[in-house]
């Protein structure tokens, strides 16, 4: 079985969503939270799949939790949850992540 622990896309959704968790308040920012762990499960089940078939959707779905959690993240920065450098750094972070995914 793969790790998807030692695999780059899924190190990369983790420190995208560990950077959400130091910086927001969970409480408040609870959709985008689970959105963002939304991405990285998704991308973890993808790579522990031995059907490609499988792996290829969960792939693709994964792009599409992406555009999700960029939507909460930018209903956070408009409600003042982040500021505009913040917003830009984690943006930039999962549209990078939407990239690598396709």
């Amino acid at each position: 079985m793969v790790n998807f622990h030692e695999q780059k896309l899924w190190q990369a959704a983790y420190v995208a969503l560990m950077d959400l968790y130091e910086v927001l308040d969970t409480g408040a920012a609870l959709d985008l939270i689970t959105s963002a762990e939304t991405v990285a499960a998704t991308i973890a089940d993808a790579l522990t799949r031995k059907d490609k078939n499988v792996a290829n959707d969960l792939m693709q779905s994964a792009i599409g939790n992406v555009a999700m959690t960029r939507t909460h993240l930018a209903v956070a920065w408009g409600r003042g949850l982040l500021d505009d450098e913040t917003f830009k750094k984690l943006d930039e972070s999962y549209a990078s992540l939407s990239s690598s995914l396709q």
